[in-house]
C-alpha cells in the first residue's frame, strides 16, 4: 500500500500558494520532497541550521510569498530565538512541519530529550500546534494549520508522529 501523506502535505501546501520549501534533510522530509520535486511551482532552501529558515520564510512573507519550514523535532531547539524575537512578535505567520524523533521506536538517545520536550516548547513560545497520527488526519490538520497561521498572523506548527511516518532503523 503507497502512502499518500506526502502527495496530500504538497497539495495542500500548493492550494494555499505556499510555493518554497525550506528544510534541513531528513528521510521524512525527504519523502515530501520528492514529492514537491514534480512540481515547478514549490522552489526549495536546503539549510543548514534550522534557524536559517525562519528568516528565509519570514522575508518571503514580506516579500509576497508564503513558505514552510520543514525540520525534525532537534531542530526545534535550534529556532528558539528566531522565533521568540522575530517571527512571533512581528506577526509573521508560516506552517512548520515537524518529523516527531524521539518517540515511540527511536533508536537513537540524542533525539529523545527534544523529542520529550518539543510540545512544551511550543506551548511556551505560544505556538499553536496539531500532530499528525494517521493519514486520514492531513488534509484536515495541515490544511486547518495553514489556515489558522495567516489568520492569527502567527507561526503554526504541525507534527507528523512516528505513528503516521514511521519510525527510523539504525542503520
Amino acid at each position: 500500500m503507497k502512502l499518500e501523506w506526502p502527495r496530500k502535505i504538497v497539495s495542500l501546501l500548493k492550494s494555499n500558494d505556499i510555493c518554497s520549501i525550506s528544510f534541513v534533510p531528513d528521510s521524512v522530509i525527504g519523502q515530501i520532497l520528492k514529492e514537491a520535486e514534480k512540481d515547478p511551482f514549490i522552489q526549495f532552501t536546503t539549510l543548514a541550521r534550522e534557524e536559517e529558515g525562519i528568516g528565509i520564510v519570514t522575508g518571503e512573507y514580506l516579500g509576497g510569498r508564503y513558505g514552510v519550514l520543514m525540520m525534525q523535532s532537534a531542530g526545534l531547539g535550534n529556532c528558539v530565538n528566531a522565533l521568540a524575537s522575530l517571527a512571533i512578535p512581528y506577526q509573521i505567520p508560516f506552517l512548520m512541519l515537524i518529523s516527531q524523533r524521539g518517540e515511540l521506536g527511536e533508536f537513537n538517545a540524542c533525539h529523545v530529550v527534544l523529542g520529550k520536550a518539543l510540545r512544551r516548547i511550543l506551548e511556551a513560545l505560544g505556538i499553536q500546534h496539531y500532530t499528525v497520527d494517521r493519514e486520514d488526519e492531513v488534509e484536515t490538520i495541515v490544511g486547518g494549520a495553514i489556515k489558522t497561521a495567516y489568520t492569527s498572523e502567527q507561526p503554526v506548527a504541525v507534527i507528523l508522529s512516528t505513528a503516521l511516518v514511521g519510525w527510523k532503523d539504525e542503520k
